[in-house]
C-alpha cells in the first residue's frame, strides 16, 4: 500500500459488522488501487462497545487486513480531538475527520452534515 484512499468511520465498521456489503465492496476498491483504508483506533475501539456478539469476528477481520491501517492517537492529537469532538459529539468521529484531513482522503459515514462542522462542505464523502 502507497497511501491512504479511504477512511472508515465507527458507523461503518458497525455497517461492516452486520454484513452491509457496500462498506466491503469500498474497501475492495480501495485495496485494487493500491490504496490503505485508515481506520483510527477510537473508531474501532467504538465499534467493539457497540457490536452485537455476532459482528465481532468481523470487526475482527477488518483490523487484520492486509488493506486497513489502524491509526493510533497520538500527544499531538489531542488538542484537535477534543476541540473536534465537541462539535462532532465524539472522540471516534473526530479522530475519523482528523483522519481523512491528514491524508487528505475521502471518508466514508452515514454523518455527512456533522462533519461539515469541521470538514469544508466540498470534502469527499461516501454516504453509508
Amino acid at each position: 500500500m502507497t497511501d491512504a484512499g479511504l477512511v472508515l468511520d465507527t458507523a461503518c465498521l458497525l455497517a461492516y459488522s452486520e454484513g452491509v456489503e457496500v462498506v466491503g465492496e469500498q474497501i475492495a476498491k480501495v485495496a485494487d488501487r493500491r490504496q490503505a483504508v485508515i481506520v483510527p483506533a477510537l473508531c474501532l475501539a467504538a465499534a467493539y462497545r457497540q457490536v452485537t456478539h455476532d459482528g465481532w469476528p468481523l470487526l475482527d477481520i477488518v483490523g487484520d487486513l492486509d488493506q486497513v491501517v489502524v491509526t493510533p492517537v497520538e500527544h499531538d492529537m489531542c488538542m484537535i480531538l477534543g476541540g473536534w469532538s465537541r462539535s462532532l459529539g465524539g472522540m471516534d468521529l473526530a479522530q475519523a475527520a482528523m483522519e481523512a484531513a491528514r491524508a487528505t482522503t475521502p471518508i466514508m459515514t452515514d454523518r455527512r452534515e456533522l462533519l461539515g462542522e469541521v470538514l469544508p462542505k466540498e470534502w469527499p464523502i461516501i454516504d453509508l
